[in-house]
């Protein structure tokens, strides 16, 4: 750009104490393939080194220059920028994010080839340990398409309005379209005022597909993020863009204010993490939305949270039950898993056998919310399991096996799908181990499962794929009424999640299975004591037993010939490979006991495949017919 020549295109950058980010902010500015612009960087009062790093990035480029005031906020940073700003063009770049290198380009290109007052884009999420994650910022329409076009948008509707993201720095404006607006200071969530001026004023947004605007998340003290007072700034806000909408002549302002309403309101309980700040916030959406003559209505967009909605109505999203042996190292592994927003608005029942276990364990869910211990009658993890279901209040179980690690917002994300599909059972691939474990699809055959269901989604398990289902309970979803109306329970003893497994699969109506894997199944000798016990079987034939006792007879009508065998030879050969036998004379022992049940009980006589990895010794000791073994099969 010519020294005396005015900007096509001026970049607000608003700076305030993020001396870690700012200067590959305007690295990321001067890096532009567009050259025309003039950056205006606005420090805002900053307290620590932005400045110092901010001038020293901007070096001695001349369309960089400083506007330096009191602390005013992020509005009045902006309103200071937009006061001196000289181009026919206006984009906002905060001080703590990056952009692509054609990210002026692109947006300028765009603007001129369609005529449109302005332009958004996608945008990626740029997080701590440097992973990304993209997305459309567009509400409903999360994941840009490869090869998508830019598209006009109509916002001649309310409800149109409502599904871009309403942020300032994704954007480049016309001149003419923002021309007197300003940010409202003094309160937080200030983007939103402004976008909707300038959409009342415009009858298009254009967008674009590519992620161009990378935006930093999880960073210290970010605003939207913050766990502060401040959330309750967002009524005024809403009561703000309703003044906006009055007047304009744009169709489906009642249903739109509904809709902004209930995002805005959830967006802000995932800030509002402290226990006795998020029960003040929930009773005042509660009242506001009854005052307003709204009722919370998260069905239009996918990213707003139906669990909030339970909240509302004073009930308890979900309940995570954790069997305990007193290891306190097993169990914080799991615990330390959990992301804020996993547990905010679920209970935790830790359950063990003993007194003594309990004040072990107590110590270290200090700072939970909803935390307890219970101590139960019986012994064991499936009546631990159990135990946790009869003191449950939340409507949606899950079953965590202490050692085990669920990936962070996992259960957050699934209790969303769980609640959203209507669902009454959700099952999900894992990872085996810990950290590098390889992936389990969660199904022990899948050839054996359609296509349909392995591709994932809302789903109904068929009664020959139910036998196919992995039995390990972390990762597994349940509606707790589901589970009592059926009177799904847990076994005692030896495999006591396979009956819940199996009869989930065959009672669920819908389903939801997830193709990528949220949980991580521990291989830790203490984490897997029961299954690696080398028992004897009768025991293991008792637990067969047991499962087949729990089924109705409508159930063993509808499994597929041959289910006994299947299962059988599973189990045996889970114990014959991983049990920690003392003696090979004992494994060998064990295996007879197995073969000699398999013919009293008339399992030797049945048909039917087996697992795919079950091997020629394990088919032999079962007896029957078919299922010869796959790649790679053992014993």
């Amino acid at each position: 750009m010519e020294p005396d020549r005015t900007p096509l295109i001026s970049v607000i950058v608003p700076v305030h104490n993020v001396e870690n980010h700012v200067a590959a902010c305007l690295a990321s500015l001067r890096g532009q393939t567009f050259q025309d612009f003039e950056a205006i960087v606005v420090d805002d009062g900053s307290t620590d080194d932005s400045l110092a790093r901010a001038r020293a990035a901007a070096g001695d480029d001349p369309r960089f220059r400083f506007v330096l005031q009191e602390n005013r906020g992020l509005s009045g940073a902006r309103n200071a920028g937009l006061d001196v700003a000289q181009g026919a063009f206006v984009a906002f770049l905060d001080s703590d994010d990056r952009v692509a290198p054609e990210w002026l380009e692109r947006m300028h290109a765009a603007l001129e080839e369609s005529g449109a007052p302005w332009v958004a884009t996608a945008l990626r999420y740029c997080f701590p340990d440097g992973g990304t994650q993209d997305h459309s910022a567009i509400h409903g329409a999360p994941d840009p398409m490869p090869g998508a076009q830019a598209r006009l948008h109509p916002l001649s509707d309310w409800r149109e309005v409502v599904r871009h993201f309403p942020s300032a720095w994704n954007k480049l404006y016309r001149r003419s379209l923002i021309e007197g607006l300003r940010f409202d200071e003094g309160t937080w969530f200030e983007d939103h005022a402004f976008y909707w001026q300038a959409a009342r004023r415009a009858e298009v947004l254009l967008h674009l597909p590519e992620p161009l605007y990378l935006q930093t998340r999880g960073r210290p003290g970010q605003i939207t993020a913050s766990d502060s007072d401040r959330v309750f700034d967002q009524f005024a806000v809403l009561e703000r863009l309703r003044g906006i909408m009055q007047g304009a002549d744009k169709t489906g302002a009642a249903e739109g204010f509904s809709r902004i309403a209930t995002r805005l309101l959830f967006e802000r309980s995932t800030a509002a993490l402290s226990p006795e700040r998020r029960q003040r916030f929930a009773a005042a959406c509660k009242d506001w939305l009854a005052e307003q003559g709204l009722s919370y209505a998260p069905d239009w967009d996918s990213g707003v949270g139906s669990g909030w909605g339970l909240v509302l109505q004073g009930r308890t999203p979900l309940s995570v039950v954790i069997p305990s042996d007193g290891n306190v190292a097993q169990l914080a592994v799991t615990l330390r898993a959990f992301a804020p927003l996993d547990l905010v608005d679920a209970e935790l029942l830790v359950v063990v056998d003993e007194p003594a276990m309990a004040e072990r364990v107590g110590p270290h869910l200090g700072g939970l919310p909803q935390a307890r211990v219970l101590v139960q009658a019986g012994q064991g993890a499936g009546s631990a399991r159990n135990a946790g279901l009869d003191a449950a209040k939340g409507e949606i179980m899950a079953f965590v096996d202490a050692g085990d690690v669920l990936l962070p917002f996992v259960l957050f994300d699934r209790v969303e799908a769980l609640l959203r599909a209507e669902a009454d059972f959700l099952h999900s691939a894992f990872r085996v181990g810990l950290g590098e474990g390889h992936l389990h699809s969660g199904f022990h055959d899948t050839e054996g499962i359609s296509p349909t269901t392995r591709a994932g989604g809302i789903v109904s398990f068929s009664a020959s794929e139910a036998p196919l289902l992995h039995g390990h309970p972390t990762g597994k979803l349940f509606r707790r009424a589901f589970l009592q109306t059926h009177g799904i329970r847990f076994g005692s003893g030896m495999l006591p999640e396979w009956q819940v497994t199996l009869r989930a699969a065959l009672r669920a109506k819908r389903a939801v299975y997830m193709a990528c894997p949220g949980a991580e199944q521990s291989e830790a000798a203490e984490a897997r004591r029961l299954w690696r016990s080398p028992a004897p079987a009768g025991e293991l034939a008792a637990a067969l037993g047991a499962l087949e006792a729990s089924l109705s007879a409508d159930e063993v009508d509808r499994l597929p010939p041959g289910w006994r065998r299947r299962l059988w030879a599973r189990a045996v050969w889970e114990r014959l490979n991983f049990a920690a036998w003392p003696s090979s004379a004992a494994r060998w022992r064990f295996a007879a006991m197995a073969a000699l049940h398999a013919r009293r009980a008339g399992i030797a006589r049945e048909g039917g495949a087996t697992d795919p990895f079950i091997g020629t010794t394990v088919r032999r000791l079962v007896g029957g017919t078919g299922g010869g073994p796959g790649p790679g099969a053992v014993a």
